[in-house]
C-alpha cells in the first residue's frame, strides 16, 4: 500500500490508514494485553498520537515504513501498559502484607470521620475533574467506560486521573490508605 502523506492528502491518507489498519493493529495488540477495552484505547492513543506528530513539520512520515512505526508504537505501548500494571499488582501486595500502622501504634486511633477529613483535605489539593473520577469510581462504584461516558473524556484519561489521585493519596496518606480503601470498597 502506496500512501503519501502531503499537505493536501493527509488527512485523507491518515483516515485510509486508520480505517485499514485499525482493527488489524487492535488483533495485533492482542498478543499482549487481553482486555479487549484496553488494546483498542491503546491503538486509538497510538493513532491520536501520530496524527498530532503529522501537524509538526519536524516529523516525516513514510510511507513504506508507516506500518513498520506504527506497529513498534503499538507493541511499546503494550509493554508499557503491562509494566504499569505490574508496578500496581507489586504495590498492592506489597500494602497488603505490610502491617498497617492502626495495629502497631495504639495512639494512631482515628475514627472513620477522622480518616474521611484526612481523605477529603488531601482530595481537595487536586484539580476538580480528578476529585470527579474519585468520587465515581470508590463512592458511586462506576466503572472507568461509565466515567469517561459521564464526563465525555477517554477511558484513558480517567485511567490516568485515577492514577494522579491515588498517587498523592500514597503519598500523603501512606499509613491509612489502605483501611480507607477497605471502608470506600463498593462492597461494605
Amino acid at each position: 500500500m502506496k500512501i503519501s502523506f502531503s499537505k493536501q492528502t493527509k488527512e485523507r491518507a491518515f483516515k485510509q490508514l486508520y480505517e485499514e489498519y485499525y482493527a488489524p493493529f487492535c488483533l495485533y495488540a492482542k498478543r499482549f494485553v487481553d482486555d479487549k477495552e484496553t488494546r483498542e484505547d491503546i491503538v486509538s492513543d497510538v493513532f491520536t498520537s501520530l496524527w498530532d506528530k503529522l501537524d509538526t513539520d519536524s516529523f516525516d512520515l513514510q510511507s513504506e515504513t508507516a506500518l513498520g512505526y506504527i506497529k513498534m508504537c503499538v507493541k511499546n505501548s503494550c509493554l508499557n501498559f503491562l509494566k504499569h500494571q505490574e508496578y500496581e499488582w507489586s504495590y498492592a501486595e506489597t500494602i497488603q502484607k505490610k502491617t498497617p500502622l492502626y495495629e502497631t501504634e495504639s495512639d494512631s486511633v482515628y475514627t472513620l470521620d477522622e480518616l474521611y477529613r484526612m481523605l477529603y483535605d488531601t482530595l481537595n489539593k487536586l484539580p476538580e475533574n480528578y476529585r470527579t473520577v474519585f468520587h465515581k469510581s470508590f463512592f458511586e462504584g462506576k466503572t472507568h467506560a461509565e466515567i469517561a461516558e459521564e464526563m465525555n473524556l477517554s477511558v484513558k484519561s480517567i485511567n490516568r486521573y485515577k492514577q494522579k489521585t491515588m498517587e498523592l493519596l500514597r503519598n500523603e496518606l501512606k499509613d491509612y490508605l489502605p483501611l480507607l480503601l477497605f471502608f470506600l470498597s463498593p462492597e461494605m
